[in-house]
């Protein structure tokens, strides 16, 4: 079964000398859905370094993880693209961020000055 929430909003947190992870982890991206309501976060880790597994916990909170060369990738999706979603599998255990279908060609609106 595939678990998806819509992201509504998100917070970047980039933190140096944690000791969680292993010492592996550099930063947290934070998702709440529309509503406001917490659903989970992707947690940042060294390149070159095995992933955590991701994880589902009993109340549904996601943790879901990438190495730190997606971060860019990353942060320009939930600039740039709407609506974004975070998924996760609950059978094979993959955890994704990214959009519904768009149509091919589209072209983004210029952003506000």
């Amino acid at each position: 079964m595939v678990v998806t929430h819509e992201v509504g909003t998100y917070r970047v947190l980039m933190i140096s000398g944690y000791s969680g992870g292993g010492g592996n982890q550099i930063g947290f991206v934070y998702f709440n859905d529309p509503t406001g309501k917490y659903v989970g976060y992707v947690g940042i880790i060294k390149d070159g370094i095995p992933l955590p597994a991701n994880v589902q916990w009993p109340n549904g909170i996601l943790n879901i993880y990438f190495h730190e060369a997606e971060l860019v990738p990353l942060l320009d999706t939930l600039r740039n693209e709407r609506p974004v979603s975070v998924q996760y599998h609950t059978t094979l255990k993959w955890g994704s961020v990214g959009t519904s279908q768009e149509p091919v060609g589209e072209q983004e609106e210029p952003a506000a000055s």
